[in-house]
């Protein structure tokens, strides 16, 4: 999955809007993107006559996402989605004759 930042949108934007900024951002056609979802939306309400949403997406695409990765390697907005995977805490086993030094 390919993670965008950043995607500025009116305040009362239309629906099909996050598709057509996301197909501008990364230059690919709309039946490339498989499906999106928003993981944040901010406000920016610095000017009460102008404020917009802020979206953060996670994008699946159709292909290669490494080299889609690697067309933006120099733009800090498009990155590979972190691995949100809940991870177990390891337990120490229960035959220590000691506390573990932590």
């Amino acid at each position: 999955m390919i993670r965008i930042n950043e995607i500025k949108l009116p305040l009362d934007h239309e629906e099909g809007a996050l598709l057509d900024a996301i197909t501008k951002k990364l230059g690919i056609p709309a039946e490339k993107v498989i499906s999106f979802n928003v993981f944040r939306r901010g406000y920016d309400a610095r000017k009460k006559t102008n404020i917009h949403l802020i979206y953060t997406l996670d994008i699946i695409v159709e292909g290669d996402e490494t080299a889609l990765l690697a067309k933006f390697a120099n733009d800090p907005h498009v990155r590979q989605t972190p691995d949100m995977e809940y991870k177990f805490v390891a337990k120490a086993p229960e035959n220590l004759t000691e506390r573990p030094i932590v």
